[in-house]
């Protein structure tokens, strides 16, 4: 894999996203827009770590 293919970070989290809390659809597809809003802070915290 190319260098910024790679994945340098992650984070698990401690909920699981459900239809019922707006961060999957009802075909259980991920609302990327709700995800990264409500997750905001740690995705910023990923980026900076990363550098």
């Amino acid at each position: 894999m190319s260098r910024p293919a790679r994945i340098r970070a992650f984070a698990i989290l401690e909920e699981d996203f459900t239809v019922a809390d707006g961060l999957l659809t009802p075909s259980l597809k991920v609302r990327r827009r709700a995800v990264t809003e409500r997750y905001a802070a740690q995705v910023q915290r990923l980026y900076e770590d990363g550098s």
